[in-house]
């Protein structure tokens, strides 16, 4: 009797641990195929953010998938217009010429910029049930049918999510795409490797809703063109500031090549006028904290004033003070008018 009773128990405990494993795989689903680390981080495992996706790993697809945004949804189901009052009408909830999507691979995030779309899904018919199942079936298998590969499937891990939000609170629920929270909800992400486009899928269903997001891979395109030294004078004289775009690296006072060029076109402006004072006056838009905001701003100011003195110009003809996020140009309500809050402005004293 007591051989019968250990040997059950032993069965059970076998079930038990496969049923774990399955709910285990179940919840978290990865693939190491998708994201490379730049040298810097090649052998950090765990690092923040990764640089790419190598693609050389992922099959090319010669798969007819229209145009963008590449996919729409099952019978049954609507996409919703921005503010969830009318049915959408170009298949898109949101449309943004350049945004991104923040994957995750299991271990690390990547950013994923180009064109996107959000798709906010219902059912047609309003008191009905939302069918997640039909809905994650039906997109599972299209995806699957032209090509796409799977990246992740599962809920992010929360320490993950916190370590995102620290970089910028906002991060986590504007640029990862899934129904609700991504604390409280799981997130596919898919990648593909077509002959015409490179695309990220991101999407994530509860019992109420979906939320769908679609990155076509593109470069930035920089449409800010650099002033000239006689520009500049022109609306000081005007104006008395000239408001202009610097480029730094992300999250430093380091200049870019194309900010340098500006900085030479200021040195012009000053050895022009040598009587002419200025403020640099340095302003960030309203990602991150206000006190990093503030440092950011202050020491970016600092580096361009530094810049002029080393290049000759009398360090007593300038100032430099940093006002981050205080002070914004334009709303902070899309990406191209925080690129134009991420400013450095030239006041004459």
């Amino acid at each position: 009797m007591k051989k019968i009773i250990l040997v059950s128990t032993l069965v059970m405990t076998f079930i038990s641990c496969i049923n774990e494993k399955k709910i285990e795989t179940n919840t978290m689903q990865t693939i190491e195929v998708a994201i490379t680390p730049t040298p810097e981080t090649q052998t950090n495992k765990d690092a923040m953010f990764l640089d790419e996706i190598d693609w050389s790993k992922i099959p090319e697809s010669t798969a007819n998938i229209g145009g963008f945004p590449y996919l729409t949804v099952p019978e049954g189901f609507v996409i919703w217009e921005e503010g969830h009052n009318e049915i959408s009408k170009n298949g898109m909830t949101k449309f943004s010429d350049f945004s991104k999507l923040i994957l995750f691979n299991g271990t690390s995030f990547y950013n994923a910029e180009g064109k996107k779309a959000e798709l906010d899904v219902a059912m047609k018919e309003r008191e009905a049930d939302f069918n997640k199942f039909k809905l994650d079936k039906s997109l599972e298998a299209y995806l699957k049918q032209i090509g796409a590969v799977l990246l992740f499937n599962g809920q992010i891990p929360h320490e993950k999510l916190d370590k995102l939000k620290e970089t910028d609170e906002k991060l986590v629920y504007k640029f990862i795409q899934t129904a609700g929270s991504p604390y409280d909800n799981a997130v596919k992400n898919y990648v593909l490797n077509h002959k015409n486009a490179k695309v990220c899928f991101q999407f994530g269903s509860n019992s109420a809703s979906a939320k769908l997001g679609i990155i076509e891979l593109e470069d930035f395109k920089q449409t800010i063109k650099a002033p000239t030294a006689s520009e500049m004078q022109n609306d000081i004289d005007t104006r008395g500031k000239a408001i202009l775009n610097i480029n730094f690296d992300t999250d430093k006072a380091v200049l870019k090549p194309d900010g340098q060029k500006i900085v030479d076109e200021i040195y012009i402006l000053l050895s022009n006028n040598s009587k002419l004072k200025l403020s640099i006056e340095g302003h960030t838009d309203a990602t991150g904290s206000p006190e990093r905001n503030q440092q950011l701003s202050s020491d970016r100011a600092h580096t361009v004033r530094y810049a002029l003195a080393a290049k000759g110009i009398d360090i007593k003809r300038l100032k430099a003070i940093g006002f981050g996020d205080s002070k914004p140009f334009v709303s902070n309500n899309n990406d191209e008018n925080k690129a134009k809050n991420r400013r450095v402005e030239l006041v004459k004293i």
